[in-house]
């Protein structure tokens, strides 16, 4: 019988988790749900309310008002679709069974990659907008730096 690696579930739990939240809950089905039930939907999470939230953290700096917020309406489905890629990489990994020991996991690595890649974007919008997300961003993108590694690190010597 073969054995769960008990060293990437929590990585899997953290990535799905978060990206779950973060990138389907809190955009697309918020989205939808402003326009299926505008009546209804918590404000904040509907398109406007994204724009609203957003545009203005971007309108703190001249920067991010001169070459941001012009453009929210092409950045942010652009945005949504990264943080979507993190949580469907986790999904086509759980079912690849990449969560069985000495397998190989291209679709962990593939979430752990995009997330650090989306993180790195929206890190390099906030922090030249200077808004208070930065900080928070900045800790993500340490933390998918190091699950990068640690995933690496895991494949090649702890379970090898």
């Amino acid at each position: 019988m073969k054995k769960l690696s008990l060293y990437i579930i929590p990585v899997q739990l953290f990535l799905a988790a978060f990206w779950l939240k973060n990138g389907f809950l809190d955009k697309i089905v918020g989205i939808f749900l402003g326009i299926i039930h505008p009546e209804t939907a918590y404000y904040g999470l509907t398109w406007n309310g994204w724009h609203d939230r957003i545009v203005d953290s971007w309108d703190h700096s001249q920067i991010g008002h001169l070459f941001f917020s012009p453009f929210f309406d092409i950045l942010f489905p652009i945005i949504i679709v990264l943080q979507c890629l993190p949580f469907l990489f986790i999904f086509i990994s759980l079912i690849n069974k990449e969560f069985i020991t000495n397998t190989h996991r291209p679709w962990l690595i593939r979430s752990a990659i995009s997330s650090f890649v989306v993180t790195t974007i929206m890190l390099f919008s906030e922090t030249l907008s200077n808004t208070k997300d930065a900080q928070y961003l900045l800790h993500l993108f340490s933390i998918n730096m190091i699950l990068i590694i640690y995933i690496h690190f895991i494949e090649k010597t702890v379970e090898k």
